[in-house]
């Protein structure tokens, strides 16, 4: 697919404050949104979702109210997708696809809305009826970002498809130039500009005490990843993270339109309600068939260290011997042992043959004197060569 640089143009002044936090029904997470014009914006054309079982953030671009639709047509889309089950990242990637296909529709028969789209960055919790666990599927389109913060490291787990990140990419410029950088706000994919988009997805575990960030690009702008982190870190609920961080970025300027959604995952996805409804018989088969496989893979264990000391074993060591029985056998350095299957490897030519050699050092070849090294073996054959040598007429 052709790329294309899209401007994010967005409209000027007050300020518009909207904030949301839920205790999800699962259980399994908890979070808090807050979303703002900013300081400069006359409207707020990001849109968010944040309920139950789904996260999203849409950056609207294309001026007036065009941006303003497509981030709501987005976030409305991905609602009604949710409603009838998102099952993994891949079908995920395929609602997207839709969407941006139906953006592109409308801003083609509307002329008010022509070049209108919107950047999206979404979080799903997609169960696995199998497994009966729970993970999240991550999806990223434009830059706005998603970020996790575990085990007391946070990253960046979107890519953005901007121009300043493909220059950072290529090492032309530093992270913290692209955040003043002139052609900041130019995104080289977005969902509605072209017929198809490529939509980046991962799939993640869902651990107790992870904390996600998703944010339009209003927050990044404004607040540096360390900052950002800095507040991340508090132990402190999701709804005052986000509105912390909101209100950071309006007192670094404010210059877009802001919007901020934290989720903190209170269960594991192997916890969840669907895991624990299952019935003590399945508990009992479940039991067994771990046992089974905690014996199997620890006979598979067993055999894999044993064939590898045993390979080991047999690489190990190096003698010296006839290539053959016959009377011009070359006297060869090998390396390692006989056993069953398994023959030494030759590891030098000495360049002598029986015929070269006294009786004496012949009849030392015959018992095959071995040595730990290749080194101490080179050694042993140069001093029977030197002897040769001095032995020649």
């Amino acid at each position: 697919m052709s790329l294309v640089l899209v401007p994010q143009v967005r409209s000027l002044k007050f300020r518009e404050q909207q904030s949301r936090h839920e205790l999800a029904q699962l259980m399994l997470v908890k979070w808090g949104a807050s979303s703002d014009t900013g300081t400069l914006r006359v409207q707020n054309e990001d849109s968010f979702l944040a309920e139950e079982k789904i996260f999203v953030v849409a950056d609207g671009m294309g001026g007036h109210n065009a941006g303003e639709v497509a981030s709501a047509m987005a976030i409305k889309m991905l609602a009604e997708a949710q409603a009838n089950g998102i099952s993994d990242s891949s079908q995920l990637a395929k609602v997207i696809e839709q969407i941006n296909h139906s953006i592109f529709q409308a801003a083609a028969n509307q002329t008010d809305q022509r070049g209108m789209g919107t950047t999206l960055a979404v979080l799903a919790l997609t169960p696995n009826e199998t497994t009966n666990e729970v993970s999240a599927a991550v999806a990223n389109i434009g830059d706005s970002r998603t970020y996790l913060f575990r085990n007391d490291e946070f990253r960046q787990v979107s890519v953005d498809h901007s121009y300043v990140q493909d220059l950072v990419s290529e090492g032309l410029i530093t992270r913290e130039e692209a955040r003043t950088h002139a052609r900041r706000n130019i995104v080289t994919r977005a969902l509605g500009i072209e017929p198809s988009v490529a939509v980046d997805t991962w799939t993640l575990p869902l651990i107790t005490g992870d904390r996600y960030v998703l944010c339009s690009d209003g927050l990044v702008d404004e607040v540096t990843d360390e900052a950002i982190e800095k507040c991340v870190k508090q132990k402190i609920e999701p709804q005052k993270v986000a509105d912390q961080l909101v209100a950071l970025a309006n007192a670094n300027g404010g210059r877009d339109n802001i919007t901020v959604i934290i989720v903190d995952v209170i269960a594991d996805g192997a916890n969840s309600p669907a895991a624990t409804s299952v019935s003590p018989k399945t508990k009992l088969k479940k039991k067994s068939l771990v046992k089974k496989l905690v014996l199997s893979g620890a006979i598979a264990i067993t055999a894999v260290v044993a064939i590898v000391l045993l390979s080991s074993f047999l690489r190990s060591g190096y003698f010296v011997a006839y290539e053959n029985s016959k009377s011009d056998a070359r006297v060869l350095i090998y390396r390692g042992k006989s056993f069953l299957w398994v023959s030494p490897t030759i590891e030098a030519d000495s360049t002598l043959t029986r015929e070269d050699l006294s009786l004496g050092l012949a009849r030392e070849i015959v018992a095959q004197p071995s040595f730990s090294s290749s080194a101490d073996a080179r050694d042993y054959v140069n001093q029977i060569r030197d002897v040769v040598e001095q032995t020649k007429p």
